[in-house]
């Protein structure tokens, strides 16, 4: 890790279409929070893969280590597999912006976000990291709550499974703009370059098709709703909650 960036490794490096990608932990570390649901993979006990999605928290010490927090069941399949100090895993999480619309469709794509995780698991060994792993998990879902609601008890505390993975290294890919009609023209390949590059000029001249249809870019965001009290709440929504409310993601 170099500062604010993950080094470039064998196993972070963005291959396709590298331009995008990212490798900064502020870029990461958003696309987490915004996401909030990270698919986590593992190998199980048989020897099987296993993709989970679980509510995945992003955080940074004051050296710089980057850690992840997973919430669970104590007793649930990822939290027995993935028991053993050091057992290797990877998390991905995703964020679609936009429908890229071209003229052909070959080049249809999506605006997008993407990170992954890779780390190892660093078991949470006492009552005090497990409260602090409460605290930042609670946080991660709505920031300002841990202080605004009754903390767990015993019972809660052992219904909860927490697993806390060490991040050895990381990258995001990004997509933004309009459809490119001739944006795959890029690969190293040069006759499929040549052919895409031809197809793409005969597009654009083509005024039957231009004239038919229509190109651009359908964005998506996921936009927070008016809070609705739940039927015993007697308060008004507190600062905490309006603040969520008030915030458009994506944006």
């Amino acid at each position: 890790m170099e500062g604010n960036k993950f080094e470039k490794t064998t196993l972070n490096t963005v291959r396709r279409r590298p331009d995008r990608g990212i490798y900064d932990k502020e870029t990461i570390a958003s696309i987490i929070q915004e996401a909030k649901v990270m698919h986590v993979a593992f190998i199980d006990a048989q020897g099987l893969p296993q993709c989970i999605p679980m509510l995945g928290v992003w955080d940074e010490d004051e050296t710089g280590q980057c850690y992840m927090y997973f919430h669970g069941y104590p007793t649930a399949r990822i939290m027995n597999n993935l028991s053993d100090p050091g057992t290797p895993i990877v998390a991905t999480a995703t964020l679609v912006d936009g429908l890229v619309l071209a003229l052909s469709a070959f080049s249809h794509s999506m605006n997008y976000r993407s990170a992954v995780v890779h780390g190892v698991v660093l078991p949470i060994t006492s009552e005090e990291e497990k409260n602090d792993a409460f605290q930042k998990v609670v946080e991660g879902i709505a920031p300002g709550r841990w202080e605004n609601s009754r903390q767990p008890n015993e019972e809660e505390r052992q219904g909860t499974g927490i697993l806390r993975i060490k991040v050895e290294t990381a990258s995001a890919k990004v997509r933004t703009g309009p459809a490119k009609d001739s944006e795959k023209a890029s690969t190293p390949i040069r006759y499929l370059k040549v052919c895409l590059n031809r197809n793409f000029l005969q597009d654009v001249a083509d005024k039957e098709l231009i004239s038919n249809t229509w190109t651009g870019v359908i964005p998506l965001r996921t936009i927070p709703g008016v809070p609705e009290p739940s039927s015993y709440c007697t308060i008004p929504a507190p600062p905490h909650v309006s603040a969520l409310a008030a915030t458009r993601h994506g944006a």
